[in-house]
């Protein structure tokens, strides 16, 4: 699991990649790499 190779917590790495939506939504590069997760992709 991505937490625990990054040796945090599941509610840790959510909030972090929670923040990240928030804070790269307008970067081109994050949109695109959004893109091409599926829409019913978490976060």
């Amino acid at each position: 699991m991505v937490s625990s190779a990054l040796n945090m917590e599941l509610e840790e790495l959510l909030a972090l990649l929670e923040r990240f939506r928030h804070e790269y939504a307008t970067d081109p590069e994050y949109q695109e790499l959004r893109a091409a997760l599926p829409p019913d992709w978490p976060l």
